[in-house]
């Protein structure tokens, strides 16, 4: 018989309370609702009382937002799946931080997929790190810090400390400031979508992504080229020239 997961949903519309409900029942029988909550003094008194395995939690509540109550555990022994209504930027900052959203309205192949995620990996999902980089990407309005996936888990770093990434394929290497390089299963592009010129990162050609503040010289001769911090050299592509260009203007380069 398959595992069943306890859960608790606190969301202050009982229109939502309930959709979830109706949702978890018919499309993820391996999840029991056990309780639900309106705010999160009775959230917390509902995970304190029922010891869930995983919360459905909504981020904008009266009082108390979502991310205020989990500063009420020291240590968070449930997965939290949120939904929200946020913006892209917020939406961006649940993704580089490896934690599981559901958007509102949610959508029914959304909710599996973030289940049957929560289900597979319960235990060993890292919540406290991960809700930590969150609340510091979400708080900022920057990305300060990603979640790497290794093999052996998760890896936080702080965007501050990457030089550049490269393109491997499917794959792509990241170069740290201490010399540590990351080898990670996702193409670049993925990168590129979060991290881009609002957080100091520039895509300067298809196999490079590099971190604008970790430029130690500009050469514009012969096509152009760049040298960073750590010595590498990487290409400037001839059709990213002149955005380049504009753009390195703010940062005296």
């Amino acid at each position: 018989m398959d595992k069943i997961f306890t859960a608790v949903i606190i969301d202050d519309e009982a229109k939502a309370r309930r959709i979830m409900e109706v949702l978890l029942a018919e499309n993820c029988p391996n999840v029991k609702v056990i309780a639900v909550a309106e705010d999160v003094l009775s959230g917390i008194k509902a995970i304190n009382n029922h010891k869930p395995d995983i919360v459905f939690l909504d981020i904008e509540m009266p009082g108390y937002t979502g991310f205020q109550l989990l500063d009420f555990f020291d240590e968070i022994t449930f997965d939290v799946i949120f939904a929200t209504a946020y913006s892209e930027y917020a939406v961006q900052a649940f993704k580089v931080s490896a934690i599981d959203y559901l958007l509102k309205p949610i959508q029914i192949d959304q909710l599996q997929l973030a289940v049957d995620k929560v289900t597979k990996l319960h235990g060993h999902t890292q919540t406290k790190e991960k809700l930590v980089t969150l609340k510091e990407n979400i708080e900022s309005k920057t990305i300060k810090k990603i979640a790497l996936p290794m093999a052996q888990g998760l890896v936080f770093v702080a965007t501050s400390d990457i030089i550049y990434l490269e393109a491997d394929g499917s794959y792509t290497h990241i170069f740290m400031a201490d010399g540590t390089k990351f080898l990670i299963s996702k193409k670049i592009k993925e990168f590129e979508n979060n991290l881009n010129p609002s957080n100091d990162f520039f895509r300067i050609h298809r196999s490079f992504l590099i971190n604008i503040t970790r430029i130690k010289q500009y050469v514009k001769q012969d096509g152009g080229h760049i040298e960073m911090e750590n010595g590498a050299i990487v290409n400037l592509s001839r059709e990213r020239k002149d955005e380049f260009n504009q753009l390195i203007v703010a940062y005296k380069i």
